[in-house]
């Protein structure tokens, strides 16, 4: 038998053997397919806690039941009769880091952890490989307006703590690590690269040859350049100072391309007329699981493949995974992976590592992780203590470990990874599981849940009682924390009995009198347990005094990550966002205490001053439990606002903790979102909708309803003035193209405007300046028009009142407002029988400002000569003419705009 070195050397032979064979034959297409699979339900870019939908993976009529299914997958099969195999580089890190889901272990790695629950044992069957897809998004302000989004980060540096934490967790909790790789947005940087090329990986695929972008404003994202880099579909190493080109560095990059531009390019002949030329081929063609069309794009690529072999039958092409594309590509014969020895050598209260491998690894040096048991992960860097041999740099305190990792792979990409375990992983156990049991009342399945994809409920009755159970069998001796979670189903019981045993004998009674919250983990207590022990909680509740009241049975999680007092709060950063000088602004922050002991918060104090409250001190937060702090901030004057919140505790671990805070401060405004039930009132049929960007959610009504829907803010305001009128409405393509916006006040329409909901759509779309009274009640009315001609549907989100200037009364003169050439949308329109045109210039100069019918004639010369710079309107009368669509233009200097109004009598 040969040992690994022998194989090395024979290795090499082969590759020469092979490189020789290339000049004399054609060469072969290796093929790699693969998904950047992320969840995009529930995906907002300018919040910073999301919450995602998991039926990506979970519903069996979405595309990861149909694409993971071996039927579907042997129908697809290349030139030696071998299904189609998937690399499926799973999304994590940053945006889904701060997830506020609760049913799933680690929200972070939420795509890796769905994939292998819901469809781990078919990854198997079908040889397909599980890795990292990773996007820099970094939490950021960097054009400085106030406003905070998931940016793509201006370097990998900025997202370089975040990344560890993320292949940690992979690591840690998943057992996977990342040979081959794709980045978010094609995106690279040298520094990542010397990063993966040293500490990480050897394959990356995301060479998008020849795309650049640069534009970058926010929310910023695909920015990437790989101009320079090779076209070709044969793998190079990255040249050490530029990503992008042919050099010396240790690692691998090929070239990607998507489904649609594989499809549109003839991108699949390309490769296969390269091969055909005696050069072996490693293509990536990529798309989004996510992506309706999905299946139908892997057959696609499918047939296109089989199209090339039929005009080039002397090259055969072969499915493969990422690495074993790459092992074949270099006529690797080595599947023989590292044997690793991981080790741990305590020095008092404090733990090193060390790691023996047999062979040289990739890595300058081995990736080793750990978790604590305040559920942080950290990479720790280790020195060379020998050839093959080294050991972690900072030691780690023994009583705070939970668990470590180390992770290595040779130089062809064959993986090893070992594991201490120092405490018990955290155990769910749901209602589907062998351990949950139902004992006494009769139980329904609902399709509403906390966890997994269903739960169980029992309809109370006078006279009887309904109860469950969850048992678990201790893996180690330890004090454990059990928590309890319910489904969002309605007229839950309130009142609720747990009953905790060991080894049959009761150790704990808890009573719940008021109904708890529902997919949320409740604490209920803390167990000191030994190895082996049967642990049991047993949930039931009477219907007696609560008949027809629902008791629901979902999840149950034991974990041992048990703190003592433990400082947390939810927020990295605290942004108020966009605030009204003089106009106070409040924040209600949650400090939570994931201890077992009660925390004591002395106090809390901004560095700058800026924030107050008003609370007692010392604050007291029972274990487990949560309290809420109100914030103020009276700003006196504009611009941005930086302060920092100090927390000061008897957390042993964090006592002081710090928080950044940030405003921007703008002039006076006022917004009203959709949820604001007392600005807010629909008229017409109107439902919800999750895709939102203000908010938690939208609105939307179908168009041409009968009646035609329509809905009014209203409000107040403290200023009179001039204020700019903005919308906002989810990202969309689908909404109405003529809804008709109208300001309403002192009984009548004082502004409308016509306006196409899909431009701009995802941001504040400005749609006209009006003069507003202060304490007069304002009505801003989004109405359908019933004249659309694109989309089914008109929306509702958030507007705003933005004060501009005092101005006067009404729009006029005025020098010091008018900063730019506009032309309103004449208001009130439709009109009848006189309606007013508004319209500014910035500098004085001649104007001129007609009327014309639908024919194009001119029927009407309001204004025609030289005007002072300002606010104008004149008013049109219609009198004597018919019925339909009349233009106004105006022209001023190179300036010209063309409105559209419409006179019905």
């Amino acid at each position: 038998m040969f040992k690994k070195p022998a194989l090395k050397i024979l290795l090499t032979s082969l590759i020469i053997i092979s490189l020789v064979n290339h000049v004399f034959s054609e060469g072969k297409v290796y093929l790699v397919l693969g998904s950047d699979t992320a969840i995009w339900t529930g995906m907002n870019t300018a919040r910073y806690n999301n919450t995602y939908d998991q039926s990506l993976y979970t519903d069996p009529l979405r595309n990861a039941y149909t694409v993971m299914d071996p039927a579907f997958r042997a129908e697809l099969v290349d030139s030696y009769g071998q299904p189609m195999k998937m690399t499926w580089w799973m999304m994590a890190g940053n945006i889904f880091r701060y997830a506020t889901n609760n049913n799933m272990p680690v929200p972070n790695i939420m795509t890796l952890y769905l994939m292998k629950k819901y469809h781990g044992e078919n990854v198997i069957a079908t040889g397909d490989e599980l890795s990292l897809h990773y996007h820099t998004f970094y939490w950021s302000d960097y054009d400085k307006d106030g406003l905070y989004f998931w940016n793509q980060s201006k370097t990998f540096l900025e997202s370089l703590d975040d990344f560890e934490v993320t292949l940690a967790q992979f690591l840690l909790e998943e057992q996977v690590f990342p040979v081959s790789f794709r980045s978010g947005w094609h995106y690279m940087d040298n520094d990542w690269q010397h990063y993966l090329d040293e500490k990480v990986l050897p394959y990356s695929m995301h060479n998008d040859y020849p795309s650049k972008r640069t534009e970058d404003s926010e929310p910023i994202d695909n920015i990437f350049d790989w101009s320079q880099a090779p076209s070709q579909f044969v793998p190079y190493h990255p040249a050490k100072d530029n990503y992008q080109v042919p050099g010396d560095g240790p690692g691998w990059q090929v070239r990607s391309a998507s489904f649609q531009r594989t499809k549109a390019n003839n991108l699949m002949d390309d490769v296969f007329a390269a091969a055909n030329q005696g050069t072996d081929q490693v293509a990536c063609f990529w798309a989004h699981l996510p992506e309706s069309d999905f299946p139908e794009n892997m057959q696609i690529i499918d047939s296109l493949a089989h199209k090339a072999a039929a005009k080039y039958p002397d090259v055969k092409f072969q499915y493969c995974t990422a690495i074993e594309a790459m092992q074949l590509w270099r006529g690797s014969i080595d599947s023989i992976a590292p044997v690793l020895q991981f080790s741990q050598e305590q020095v008092g209260e404090s733990v090193y590592f060390t790691i023996q491998s047999n062979e040289t690894i990739f890595q300058t040096r081995p990736f080793v992780a750990v978790k604590n048991i305040y559920e942080e992960y950290s990479v720790l860097e280790c020195v060379s203590t020998g050839a093959n041999e080294w050991k972690t740099i900072v030691p780690v305190p023994q009583n705070s470990l939970a668990k470590a990792g180390v992770t290595v792979c040779d130089s062809m990409g064959n993986q090893s990874m070992e594991f201490i375990s120092f405490l018990p992983d955290d155990k769910f156990i749901d209602n589907e599981d062998a351990s949950y049991s139902e004992n006494d009342g009769s139980w329904t399945t609902s399709s509403k849940y906390a966890w997994g994809t269903d739960s169980r409920f029992s309809t109370l009755e006078t006279g009887s009682s309904a109860s469950v159970a969850w048992d678990y069998q201790i893996p180690q001796s330890s004090f454990y924390n059990v928590f309890v979670q319910f489904p969002d189903i309605d007229n839950r019981a309130e009142k609720i009995r747990f009953l905790i045993s060991n080894n049959q004998v009761t150790v704990d009674t808890i009573f719940v009198d008021e109904l708890l919250p529902s997919k949320k983990w409740n604490y209920l207590a803390t167990i000191e347990a030994q190895s082996e022990d049967a642990l049991s909680i047993e949930m039931s509740a009477s219907g007696d005094d609560q008949n027809g009241k629902i008791l629901a049975a979902d999840v149950i999680k034991f974990s041992a990550l048990v703190k003592d007092k433990n400082i947390n709060i939810s927020e990295g950063i605290i942004d108020f966002g966009a605030i009204s000088v003089q106009d106070s602004a409040a924040y209600s922050l949650v400090i939570f205490n994931y201890g077992i002991s009660d925390l004591s918060v002395s106090s809390i104090s901004s560095l700058s001053n800026l924030f107050k409250t008003d609370i007692s001190f010392p604050l007291i937060v029972s274990p487990m439990s949560s309290q809420s702090i109100d914030l103020s901030f009276f700003p006196e004057e504009t611009g941005k606002q930086i302060d920092t919140l100090v927390i000061n505790s008897d957390d042993p671990k964090n006592p002081i903790l710090k928080v950044m805070i940030a405003a921007e401060v703008v002039e006076y405004f006022f917004t009203i979102d959709n949820e604001d039930s007392d600005y807010y009132e629909e008229f017409g049929e109107w439902k919800t909708s999750v895709a939102n960007i203000y908010g938690p959610t939208s609105r939307y009504a179908y168009l041409n309803a009968n009646p035609l829907a329509s809905a009014r803010f209203y409000t107040t305001l403290k200023k009179s003035g001039l204020y700019e009128i903005l919308e906002i409405v989810p990202k969309t393509v689908n909404s109405t193209d003529d809804a008709l916006y109208e300001i309403h006040y002192d009984g009548g329409v004082q502004a409308a405007w016509r306006v196409n909901q899909n431009e701009g759509s995802g941001n504040w779309v400005s749609i006209g300046n009006v003069f507003v009274p202060a304490d007069t009640e304002i009505e801003l009315w989004v109405k359908d028009t019933g004249n659309s001609t694109n989309g089914p549907v008109i929306r509702t989100d958030a507007v705003r009142f933005q004060w501009i200037d005092d101005g006067a009364s009404s729009i006029e003169n005025n020098p010091q407002i008018a900063k730019k050439f506009s032309l309103e949308q004449n208001y009130p329109n439709p009109f009848n029988p006189s309606t007013v045109i508004a319209y500014q210039i910035p500098k004085a100069g001649k104007v001129t400002l007609t009327v014309y019918n639908a024919l194009g004639q001119k029927i009407a010369t309001l204004v025609d000569g030289k005007q002072s710079a300002g606010f104008h309107k004149e008013t049109f009368s219609a009198n004597g003419l018919a019925n339909g669509i009349y233009y106004y233009k105006i022209s001023s200097g190179s300036f010209q705009k063309v409105r559209k109004m419409i006179l019905i009598k």
